[in-house]
């Protein structure tokens, strides 16, 4: 993906608070991180602080939905390497949360009775369900996932969106999508919608373009700390890139920490995009931010002159800077976009797309190996 199209990407994202999309490794492992995730987005909203306790829930309950279910089919499907995603988007007074996972075409019919089920039934008929499914234990062979579709639908006081997508002969891809409403506002329509046709919409284009990772959001310190982590836990599991994912996570750390520190922030947020993804057996990592309308011509030259450079140049640069420990305007010693150059595999690929008089959209990409 081009950095243009990464630009037209936070674009078409730039309504929400928090985009999150990922496919890799799924563990109980990064639960903990995603919901770290959106418990900071949402406190961030006053207004909304009572929804935080259903929203981890739900966000638990449909990633171990992939979880769960994608065992069976990832060891029988070797030749693809993702099969499952999930997803969750903070809009206005809304979270929606989605999942994607490979089921058997044979069981399609029994999810899609199940589902169509739970949704014709009231809140009292959902708990009269849910009890007697937990005490007969019929429901699922797999963990309760039956009885986490139904505790998706009452804690969410919405109707369940699911979707079937051909993989092959034998499986087919199930989307499910959850809206959480706030609480102030449950049976109210209004503000902006999301089908779950373009949640399907995301995960073709992670799919096209190999991405493991896409993250839309404020990139304050609180929130980029969960990011690493989960990313430190892809890497781990990924033993084809063992040798050199150290240097990867040392570019992640950098790209990072430079939109955290270095962005310009509209009341105390640091908004950008962060996309992770699989290029020519090296990781290709995209990042936009904006940046302050008077320093671009400071960031261009700089980034010039790093591109200029070879290996031996970039190496000596670095030494003589972490001596000298001349500060950047926004304090540090300017150490990070060097190290970037550094490690990149080519030079480092940059566009600055002027937003207003006092910012501009810094967008930037390097490949890792």
């Amino acid at each position: 993906m081009e950095l243009g199209q990464i630009f037209q990407l936070y674009q078409l994202l730039k309504e929400d608070t928090l985009s999150f999309f990922y496919q890799g490794s799924f563990s109980d492992e990064i639960t903990d991180k995603i919901i770290g995730l959106s418990e900071y987005s949402i406190s961030m909203r006053q207004d909304q602080a009572r929804m935080s306790s259903k929203v981890s829930f739900l966000m638990a309950e449909c990633f171990q939905n992939v979880v769960r279910h994608g065992t069976e089919a990832d060891t029988s499907i070797i030749k693809h390497k993702y099969t499952g995603m999930f997803s969750t988007r903070h809009i206005g007074t809304s979270y929606y949360i989605a999942s994607c996972n490979l089921v058997k075409k044979e069981n399609i019919d029994f999810l899609t009775s199940r589902i169509d089920e739970i949704n014709r039934l009231d809140k009292d008929d959902l708990k009269k369900m849910y009890l007697e499914n937990l005490e007969h234990e019929g429901l699922s062979s797999k963990g309760g996932a039956g009885l986490g579709l139904i505790e998706m639908a009452r804690k969410s006081g919405q109707k369940l969106e699911y979707l079937f997508e051909p993989f092959d002969q034998d499986f087919s891809f199930f989307y499910l999508q959850i809206k959480m409403k706030s609480l102030d506002l449950q049976g109210q329509n209004g503000g902006i919608s999301v089908p779950i046709h373009q949640t399907v919409a995301f995960h073709h284009l992670m799919m096209q373009n190999n991405f493991l990772l896409m993250h839309k959001g404020d990139y304050s310190r609180e929130s980029v700390i969960p990011i690493l982590r989960m990313l430190e836990n892809n890497l781990r599991s990924q033993s084809d890139v063992y040798k050199y994912k150290k240097k990867v996570f040392h570019v992640l750390v950098e790209i990072l920490q430079n939109i955290s520190i270095h962005s310009f922030a509209e009341n105390g947020i640091h908004h950008g995009i962060f996309v992770l993804g699989m290029k020519d057996e090296s990781f290709h990592i995209l990042a936009g931010n904006f940046v302050a309308a008077d320093e671009t011509d400071e960031l261009r030259t700089r980034l010039d002159q790093l591109n200029s450079m070879n290996k031996e140049d970039l190496n000596s640069l670095y030494k003589a800077t972490l001596r000298q420990g001349k500060g950047t305007r926004r304090g540090g010693a300017g150490l990070g976009l060097i190290d970037i150059a550094r490690e990149s595999l080519r030079k480092i690929d940059y566009q600055l797309y002027p937003a207003d008089d006092k910012k501009a959209f810094f967008l930037m990409s390097v490949n890792i190996r």
